[in-house]
């Protein structure tokens, strides 16, 4: 993979079964137009959590999730869901088709597997 390099996950928790765990990443609003840039961030900090759990650098730092099946959760506040949701779509169903993170992932001795989840809510 690309090699060490800081990754901002907002937290890690334990999944909803025992062999899981989620890197959550929270994107908050307000969301200002035109959204490409901010996306763009977005794209960058999941492919990051998918080199992290990959590389093992999640596993560095929470040993327990070793092996484990690792959810890339996006809990969005105050977004524009129709964009964010068209991206992720697209970003959660290509990114381990791509050649480098389908050999990377199946080689991996760090993970069982790789899924993605995303959420969106307002605030007031």
């Amino acid at each position: 993979m690309s090699g060490p390099s800081d990754v901002v996950i907002d937290f890690v928790a334990k999944g909803e079964s025992p062999d899981e765990y989620r890197m959550v990443l929270v994107e908050d609003g307000p969301w200002i137009k035109p959204y490409t840039p901010r996306i763009a961030q977005l794209q960058q900090r999941l492919y990051s959590c998918v080199e992290a759990a990959i590389d093992g650098q999640l596993a560095a730092k929470f040993p327990e999730s070793t092996g484990k099946r690792i959810i890339i959760q996006v809990d969005c506040y105050n977004a524009p869901n129709a964009e964010i949701e068209r991206f992720f779509t697209r970003f959660s169903e290509g990114v381990l088709l791509l050649d480098d993170y389908r050999r990377a992932l199946r080689e991996s001795k760090f993970v069982k597997g790789i899924g993605f989840s995303i959420s969106f809510d307002t605030i007031k």
